[in-house]
């Protein structure tokens, strides 16, 4: 009962502050409602009747605040293309602590210079500080503006709608297009890889025939270089073993064979082999002797068997030495090789 007798004198104190004289035209009232969660700042108006009586025109409507204080600036009326202003200057501010916390319906009613015509686009509009406020005067007016308003929502709702659509073909648009052009890269960089790739197993076949093709020519070389005397050397082993019983025979065989594997050993024979190895082997003699002054004639002349392809024990004949000293010596002399400034120690120590 308090609530309402402070809320009655509310609105008995603000029709009082708002009526500029006791035979003022334009009257105001309004009413303080439960208060609200959720502010607007969009005033809504509603028109409650219309008059042309008196010789003049009178314009009530009803107009909604919710927690927001507001400031109405100036009323006119559009009637028939023309431009009415109030009897009385119009003007209004709701201040903070009359709608703060509070929903408020402020009744306004407003005379304007009479008029015996009235048309469908009439329309009362109040200049406020959240914008141009319009109210039609007409039902068909009215109703106008309501459909009016229920297009733009579903235009607008349509336009959102339009709108996320296309944003999802852009997106969708965008993800293919991003797909294509990384699919399209990576297939390009995948085939350029395997044309590489193939190019190089290319490149190292043709090295690999080639080096077979050169390795054989260079044992066919070597076969013929030493089969003469190797022929020589194997029918007297065989003689050696036949002529088992006579030792006279046997020792004058066994220093025929010594003297045969003598001549292997002869500085012809390495000189030639030597020749042959650098003529298959790109000269790979040659460079040692450049690269690597330090190493002396027994060691070249290893190396040179080795190079040849020579089994173990046909080196260590040839060097002779014990095939046990055969493997400590290639391996001293490949660390040597490998421990060198020598440009291309790593090929000298490839073919040992």
């Amino acid at each position: 009962m308090k609530d309402f007798l402070k809320i009655w004198l509310i609105g008995i104190i603000i029709i009082l502050l708002h009526a500029p004289s006791i035979n003022a035209t334009n009257i105001v009232t309004y009413v303080v409602s439960d208060s609200i969660d959720t502010p607007s700042e969009k005033l809504k108006i509603e028109l409650e009747s219309l008059s042309n009586e008196d010789d003049k025109v009178r314009i009530s409507v009803k107009l909604k605040s919710a927690n927001v204080p507001f400031t109405i600036y100036e009323a006119k009326w559009v009637n028939c293309d023309n431009t009415y202003l109030p009897s009385e200057s119009f003007s209004l501010i709701a201040q903070t602590n009359e709608v703060s916390g509070r929903n408020t319906e402020w009744h306004i009613s407003l005379d304007f210079p009479f008029s015996d015509t009235f048309e469908d686009n009439d329309v009362l509009i109040l200049k406020t500080d959240k914008g141009i406020v319009k109210c039609p005067t007409s039902t068909s007016g009215k109703l106008k503006e309501e459909i009016d308003l229920l297009r733009t929502d579903y235009e607008n709702k349509l336009d959102l709608s339009n709108e996320s659509t296309r944003k999802a073909w852009i997106f969708l648009y965008v993800i293919l297009v991003s797909a294509i052009i990384i699919g399209s890269t990576i297939f390009i960089i995948v085939k350029r890889r395997l044309s590489r790739k193939r190019k190089e197993i290319e490149e190292l076949s043709m090295l690999i025939s080639e080096r077979t093709n050169r390795n054989c020519e260079l044992e066919e070389q070597v076969n013929t270089l030493y089969s003469n005397r190797l022929d020589t050397l194997n029918m007297l082993c065989n003689e050696y073993f036949e002529k088992s019983d006579s030792e006279k025979v046997k020792l004058s065989l066994y220093n025929e064979v010594e003297k045969h594997i003598l001549a292997l050993r002869d500085t012809k024979s390495i000189t030639q082999l030597e020749s042959i190895v650098n003529m298959y082997m790109d000269n790979i003699l040659v460079k040692v002797r450049e690269q690597m002054p330090e190493l002396n004639k027994k060691d070249l002349i290893f190396l040179t068997y080795l190079y040849a392809g020579f089994s173990p024990r046909a080196v260590c004949i040839f060097t002779d030495i014990k095939i046990k000293n055969y493997y400590n010596r290639r391996s001293r002399l490949k660390n040597r090789i490998l421990e060198s400034n020598a440009p291309d120690k790593e090929i000298f120590a490839s073919k040992m």
